[in-house]
Formats: structure tokens, C-alpha cells, sequence
């Protein structure tokens, strides 16, 4: 029969196995196989040869695959023994290896609870900057629909001032002028000015009398010119 170990305990607590050197793992968590894991770790076959890897291999022999356990476990012990290899060397490589993958773990893990850490300090930092941004702009917002109300309050009531204002005008002036006819409504957006009646002194002069027509000198034929002196005679008139 093989040797077995009284439990699970037992198979990792051996005392004669050095811890795994690696204090900073640099390979991920989504590693591929745990090659790199145990090269960090420091861990080696064994010079003979026989590490677990190697008994893992013959226990696999496809001739020993239909085999019943204790059958295969005979034979792999009858292999180390041959090649002079103690169960003890395996089974310590197979430990440390153990011993290698909780301190990897363990690392990931911690690392896991330090980014959360990180992440959480760095959310809480960006969660802050919105709400102290969002509180701005909304502040700057509520300023500028306050603007805005005020303006069209201010110009609602300077055209009601202005309304009345220019009934006052028209209540004045009309004792003494005729108002001006009432215009066609405006077009959409058209400036108005205020309808106050004519400025009396821009009023036309009323008519006159018409001018009697006046005498028509006659046009008298123009005098003869008065007679110059004699011209030289003309030849043959002596």
C-alpha cells in the first residue's frame, strides 16, 4: 500500500517547506497558467526530475487510466523507486506549489480591496465636483431666468407708463387742435409712434381771393433802322 497522509491539514502544513519568495506578484489575475505564478515564486522541478508535474504525467499513462486508484498509485511509487526518488520530494513540490498559489491569491485579493479603495475615494472625489459644478451652473441658470423675468416685468410696466403717458399728451393738446385720423393698424412688428394731433402752426393757410388778371401790353412793330451814309458810287453810274 502507499503511503498516505493523515489529511488535508497534514499536506499543507509541512514545516520543512520555505515559503514562496515572491513578495510582489507581477503576473495578473487573468493569468493563462500558472507557469509564470511559480517561476515568481521560485519554485523548480526538482534536479532528479521527479517533481509533481512528472508523477501527474504517469499517473495519466494511458495504460494505467482503467486501472483502480490504489493500482495506479503502486505503480508510480514503484517508478520513484527505481529511479531512486523519495515520495517525500514530490509531495513537497506539490505543497509548495500549493503554498505559492494561496500567496497569489491572497496578493490579488489585496489588491482587489486596495483598487476598490482607490476607486471609491476617487468616485466620492468626482461625485463631489458634479454636485458642486451642477450647483453652479444651476445656480447661474436660476440668475439668468430671474434676469430675464425682471426685463419683461420692467417693459411691461414702461408700456404701461408709456400708455399712459400719452393719453395725458392727447388729453392736453386736444383743447386746442383737432386730433389726427386714427391710421390702419400697424403691420406685426412695426414701430408706432404715439398719435397726437397736428402741429397747428404746420396747418396750410386757408385761400385768398384770386388775383384779377393782369392787361396784356400789345407787341408793336419794330422802327425802321435810321439811314446810314452813302456807299462809294458804283462804276458807270457818274
Amino acid at each position: 500500500m502507499p503511503p498516505q497522509l493523515n489529511s488535508e491539514r497534514e499536506f499543507i502544513s509541512r514545516e520543512r517547506i520555505d515559503e514562496p519568495r515572491a513578495a510582489h506578484w507581477r503576473a495578473k489575475a487573468d493569468v493563462a497558467d500558472f507557469k509564470s505564478v511559480y517561476a515568481e515564486a521560485g519554485i523548480t522541478t526538482p534536479t532528479h526530475g521527479y517533481g509533481v508535474d512528472k508523477v501527474a504525467e504517469m499517473l495519466a499513462n494511458p495504460r494505467l487510466g482503467s486501472r483502480a486508484r490504489d493500482v495506479r498509485a503502486t505503480a508510480a511509487l514503484a517508478a520513484l523507486e527505481a529511479a531512486q526518488v523519495a515520495l517525500r520530494d514530490v509531495i513537497d513540490d506539490a505543497v509548495l506549489r500549493h503554498k505559492a498559489l494561496a500567496a497569489f491569491e491572497a496578493a490579488k485579493a489585496f489588491e482587489l480591496q486596495a483598487l476598490k479603495t482607490r476607486s471609491r475615494a476617487r468616485v466620492d472625489a468626482l461625485q463631489e465636483q458634479v454636485r458642486v459644478f451642477l450647483a453652479a451652473r444651476n445656480g447661474e441658470i436660476d440668475s439668468l431666468n430671474r434676469a430675464v423675468q425682471a426685463a419683461r416685468q420692467q417693459l411691461a410696466q414702461l408700456q404701461a407708463r408709456k400708455q399712459r403717458e400719452e393719453d395725458r399728451l392727447l388729453r392736453v393738446v386736444t383743447h386746442f387742435v383737432e386730433p389726427r385720423p386714427v391710421p390702419a393698424p400697424p403691420s406685426r412688428g412695426a414701430i408706432v409712434s404715439p398719435l397726437l394731433p397736428a402741429d397747428p402752426a404746420l396747418k396750410p393757410a386757408p385761400p385768398g381771393p384770386p388775383e384779377a388778371p393782369k392787361p396784356v401790353a400789345a407787341v408793336s412793330a419794330p422802327a425802321a433802322a435810321p439811314p446810314g451814309p452813302p456807299g462809294p458810287p458804283k462804276p458807270g453810274s457818274v
